[in-house]
């Protein structure tokens, strides 16, 4: 079971806010912490979070938020990086149950994304020419290649936010992501090919805030 654990600030107007924050989740990157790719501990967990939302109506609010998690370092000497993006778009409901509080729940579609890339220094024969035109010589080519992969879910969250005053409060949720990751889905060079064996497909989520409006 994956856990993420999300801090929020949240900048708000009447009609638009926007959201910024950390978060932390915990998947089980199995080929990256038992295999020969590199796990960084805690930081392998970081999420960062931007959401945007837009009043519709008076207790209505349709928003698009991203939740990326990425990390770079070395893989056999050479340079690695996996990124991971849970994206969004959903509709929030909410309501003052008291004067102060406020109730929402928010639900949605996600379209996420995955990718791991390499990047290694290679001759090429061409270009050594060209360079050796200019009188340049033993000069590599640095060269990027990377896998891909695409799968969708669905997220949803209940919360509550308290006004300390008209325009600042604190809020709380708790919710989950639910995701449809095959490892068998990935692209390289536009072939099917499988990927890592990634414990992604259920994620409960946890987020506290704090909010501001205008």
């Amino acid at each position: 079971m994956a856990w993420l654990i999300l801090t929020t600030f949240i900048i708000a107007q009447p009609k638009i806010s926007g959201r910024v924050g950390i978060g932390y989740t915990t998947p089980n990157y199995k080929d990256f912490a038992e295999g020969s790719f590199p796990s960084l501990g805690a930081m392998e967990s970081m999420m960062l979070n931007f959401t945007a939302t837009y009043q519709v109506y008076q207790n209505t609010r349709l928003g698009f938020s991203q939740w990326t998690a990425s990390t770079s370092d070395k893989y056999s000497g050479t340079d690695f990086s996996r990124s991971f993006n849970y994206r969004s778009i959903y509709i929030e409901t909410f309501y003052f149950p008291w004067k102060r509080v406020e109730m929402n729940f928010t639900i949605g579609p996600l379209i996420n994304s995955g990718s791991i890339a390499l990047t290694t220094s290679e001759s090429n024969e061409v270009w050594g020419e060209l360079l050796t035109e200019f009188e340049n010589s033993n000069i590599d080519i640095a060269t990027t290649t990377e896998m891909t992969t695409t799968f969708f879910g669905i997220t949803s969250s209940v919360g509550i936010r308290y006004y300390i005053r008209p325009n600042l409060g604190l809020e709380a949720q708790i919710g989950f992501m639910e995701n449809s990751y095959d490892k068998k889905k990935w692209k390289f060079q536009d072939e099917t090919v499988t990927g890592p064996d990634i414990k992604i497909e259920d994620l409960p989520l946890y987020s506290f805030g704090l909010v501001y409006g205008i």
